[in-house]
């Protein structure tokens, strides 16, 4: 958050059958500018010390919090991430010139890249227990330390399933993909006549999304295709017409594509399963729906393609503020309450790894500034109290998120790949998760990790939303694509 620090990544050592040892040496540069200098928020009496945990830590309250602990390893050709079980080094406050090391624990550990918040990626080695003299790492010091804190979260040992989410922009469909199956979610006033079964002609524009999804497994799976209403009618009348939708969705699909290799299934559920539990408009229209569920056989990643197939949801929608190339990056700026700042953001490039883009934007504020909220500039504006998928209970750790970094290609929104871990209910974004400084000056580096949507350059398109102040949306053009 506008600090130089510079970070080294150990290897990975495999500890034994079930537990993975990494260190991260963190060293703030002896010309560092003071905590107060770069932070309008930041306490005068905290003898510049740079709490590091703040940023690179695990913002909530049910993990870990202890020095690195939000560091990821990503096997991004499997799609899989681990989380830390446990993490030593306490907050690691540093002044100018002081180095510190935080040790983190993961579970079993295959191939990886690494990601450090707020820092980037890096691929390292994985090496076993007695080859620990190469990385420099004693790993009775490294239990010692890790010893220190609160109980390891044993339930993150196993890695879990890097996700996709995406938005027709139009809003007609949206769609996650996890590690087994794929949903396609319609937008029933889309699809459907009012009150009624009967398809609109926009329907096939929606219906092919789903063709485009089935095309992408040859080999076949099991589709369900549930329909869903609002609370408006009565139950049995809700019931009766959530399965007559889903029954034309499927009618309809067999005409536009084959379904022979899939074993399908229609169910109606009625008004039972609220998307949201609210009775506003805007709740009923997102609970009206046709959910189309894909679990392919052998997972969920593409046989035909590297990537998965474009939408279709509609045209690129006209940029809501200044638009540059990517390299050359846009300026805006960023208010808050009593403070303000220029803030120019750029994108040089992204790095293709197994299907999927890493990137690192740049934060630049202007020196002079009171103080620039860069969190405005990069969260997602349409939630404020939930993820970028609207899910509840995921406001604690997506509060600060910078999950409003969205890609838009073949007709979709494309959200920063997320995960969900063992015993959260919600997801979690694959971005920085703490952006929450006033900065005065500096630069700050965000990372974000997307879907790869295919092609030789990316267009990033930070929108406005009915959270989002005036003068945050801006879009970045003709960001090139480099295989990794």
């Amino acid at each position: 958050m506008g600090h130089k620090v510079a970070v080294r990544v150990s290897p990975v050592i495999r500890k034994d059958d079930s537990t993975s040892i990494m260190a991260l040496e963190l060293t703030r540069a002896s010309d560092d500018a003071s905590v107060d200098d770069i932070n309008a928020t930041a306490f005068s009496d905290n003898d510049n010390k740079l709490n590091l945990s703040s940023y690179l830590g695990t913002p909530s309250i049910y993990r870990p919090g202890a020095g690195a602990s939000g560091v990821k390893l990503l096997d991004l050709g499997s799609g899989r991430v681990w989380s830390a079980t446990d993490g030593g080094g306490g907050f690691m406050d540093l002044t100018p010139g002081e180095k510190v090391t935080s040790y983190l624990s993961f579970g079993k550990v295959d191939t990886v890249t690494v990601y450090v918040p707020m820092a980037g990626f890096t691929t390292v080695s994985i090496l076993e227990a007695e080859a620990t003299k190469k990385a420099n790492i004693n790993l009775d010091t490294a239990q010692t330390e890790l010893d220190k804190y609160p109980n390891p979260a044993t339930e993150l040992a196993e890695p879990v399933a890097i996700e996709r989410y995406t938005r027709a922009l139009d809003d007609s469909t949206s769609t996650k993909a996890g590690g087994k199956d794929v949903t396609v979610t319609l937008a029933s006033d889309v699809t459907f006549a009012s009150d009624s079964a009967d398809l609109t002609p926009a329907s096939d524009t929606q219906l092919q999304t789903v063709s485009g999804q089935l095309a992408q497994y040859p080999d076949g799976g099991t589709l369900t295709i549930v329909g869903h209403t609002d609370d408006i009618q009565d139950d049995a009348y809700n019931q009766a017409l959530s399965e007559r939708r889903a029954n034309a969705v499927k009618t309809r699909l067999e005409q536009i594509t084959r379904l022979d290799k899939w074993q399908t299934s229609v169910t109606g559920k009625g008004e039972s399963e609220p998307k949201i539990k609210e009775t506003t408009d805007e709740a009923r229209a997102a609970n009206r729906r046709v959910e189309i569920t894909l679990t392919p056989t052998g997972g969920t990643t593409p046989r035909n393609n590297a990537t998965a197939s474009p939408g279709s949801g509609g045209k690129v929608p006209d940029p809501q503020g200044p638009v540059a190339k990517g390299p050359e990056g846009v300026t805006l700026t960023s208010k808050g309450t009593d403070t303000s700042g220029e803030v120019t953001i750029a994108l040089d490039h992204v790095t293709r790894t197994g299907g999927y883009l890493l990137g690192t934007l740049t934060c630049t504020v202007k020196a002079g500034s009171t103080g620039a909220p860069l969190q405005t500039l990069l969260r997602d504006p349409q939630t404020v109290l939930a993820n970028q998928r609207d899910e509840e209970g995921s406001a604690l750790p997506t509060f600060y998120a910078t999950d409003g970094l969205t890609l838009i290609a073949g007709g979709e929104r494309i959200f920063p790949a997320d995960y969900q871990e063992a015993d959260l209910e919600a997801h979690i974004p694959l971005t920085e998760l703490r952006v929450s400084d006033h900065l005065k000056g500096g630069i700050t580096t965000i990372c974000v990790t997307w879907p790869d949507p295919g092609g030789d350059t990316i267009t990033l398109d930070h929108p406005e939303g009915k959270y989002s102040p005036k003068g945050t949306a801006y879009r970045l053009t003709d960001i090139p694509v480099k295989n990794s």
